[in-house]
């Protein structure tokens, strides 16, 4: 139990009721006085004084506030200006020149060799050197026989550029007596229409030499 609420009710209980005993008694005296000289009566209010609740005294812890935190000043952003992309160029497109109608030209006629004319002097050039090939007589007494092929070129007069043994019969001396067979022998200048475009011709002739002939 709270004694010292306690005793404090008590003691307005006691104060209350000394109050009341207070009150009755005036009032007694003032009825008695009223007999003995007549005076204006008025209402007489009374209150009673009701054993009241002492108020009761809450102490509040104090609160101790903090002062306010510092506020932090942010930084400001750097904004990055924004490039705006660079619109797209039109490419001129080039005009379509207009192609020329390109009209077949007409093959050249190209002349064509006389291959008869050809063979022709072939058969007269290995005639002629025929007719320039002696036979040894050393060689024919040694028995030696054989063929001889040589090789050799003409220009377009007829003239010999150059001779040579392409395939040997084994004897130098019919070697000899072939090579002088054909630079001995004269030529004719080229047909006009044999080899044509052809500034010279090489010829290959097979010179035999037997001893039966």
């Amino acid at each position: 139990m709270n004694w010292p609420l306690y005793q404090r009710r008590e003691r307005v209980a006691q104060l209350a009721t000394a109050t009341i005993g207070l009150l009755i008694l005036m009032l007694s005296q003032t009825l008695s006085l009223r007999q003995e000289m007549p005076v204006r009566e008025e209402p007489i209010s009374l209150s009673i004084i009701s054993d009241a609740q002492p108020e009761l005294v809450v102490e509040q812890p104090v609160v101790q506030t903090q002062p306010p935190l510092p506020q932090m000043m942010e930084s400001p952003q750097e904004v990055m200006p924004v490039t705006e992309a660079p619109a797209p160029v039109a490419v001129p497109t080039p005009p379509v020149m207009p192609v020329a109608k390109v009209e077949p030209q007409p093959e050249p006629q190209v002349q064509r060799s006389n291959s008869a004319a050809e063979g022709m002097f072939a058969q007269d050039v290995r005639s002629r050197i025929e007719r320039k090939k002696i036979y040894p007589d050393a060689a024919r007494d040694l028995g030696m026989s054989g063929e001889v092929e040589v090789l050799y070129e003409l220009d377009r007069t007829g003239s010999l550029i150059r001779a040579e043994i392409v395939a040997s019969s084994g004897y130098k001396l019919l070697d000899q007596a072939a090579l002088r067979a054909v630079k001995s022998a004269t030529y004719k200048s080229f047909p006009e229409d044999a080899w044509l475009g052809a500034s010279s011709k090489t010829f290959r002739t097979k010179l035999v030499f037997s001893i039966n002939q």
